[in-house]
């Protein structure tokens, strides 16, 4: 009994479509927000952006969200994934977007540290704003390629995609 809204974003008017999942209100589609350095559109074709919303780098992602929303934390995901078993493929049932939950994960690739983006379409990655060590933080990583969603860690400097969380 997935609870759907929208949010419009003041600074820039975009809309997004949310939706309640168990205590949780997560905008169902990914951040498009251009904080400016840090944060790119796949392949640079903002048709991409569009589609599948900006990647961030950790620094940027931390600071995308707007007010009354932010980066989910890692436990925040575990949260999200709980409410599917955990970690595996009935939470990535849930949470791609033909699943019962609503989430819709886009598959929006990522970008590495030298500015290469990669397989838009096979997976998403979605930061989360806890570190997991002094060059690395933790993100919920939706993979089509292995049918499973699990939190993992990566560089900071990578562009992933961003979902917010309402406060």
């Amino acid at each position: 009994s997935s609870e759907y809204g929208s949010f419009t974003d003041p600074r820039d008017g975009k809309t997004y479509k949310t939706v309640k999942i168990g205590n949780q209100v997560w905008m169902a589609e990914n951040l498009n927000y251009n904080i400016g350095s840090g944060s790119w559109c796949y392949d640079d074709n903002s048709s991409n952006c569009n589609k599948y919303g900006r990647l961030y780098d950790w620094e940027a992602a931390k600071k995308a969200c707007p007010a009354g929303w932010h980066l989910p934390s890692k436990s925040e995901f575990e949260t999200l994934l709980n409410n599917y078993g955990g970690e595996g493929s009935n939470a990535y049932n849930a949470l791609i977007p033909s699943g019962s939950s609503g989430f819709s994960a886009l598959f929006g690739g990522w970008r590495n540290s030298d500015g290469d983006f990669y397989v838009i379409g096979s997976y998403g990655r979605f930061w989360s704003s806890s570190p997991s060590d002094s060059n690395s933080a933790w993100h919920l990583y939706v993979s089509g390629n292995l049918k499973s969603a699990d939190v993992d860690d990566d560089n900071r400097s990578v562009g992933f995609s961003v979902r917010c969380l309402q406060d």
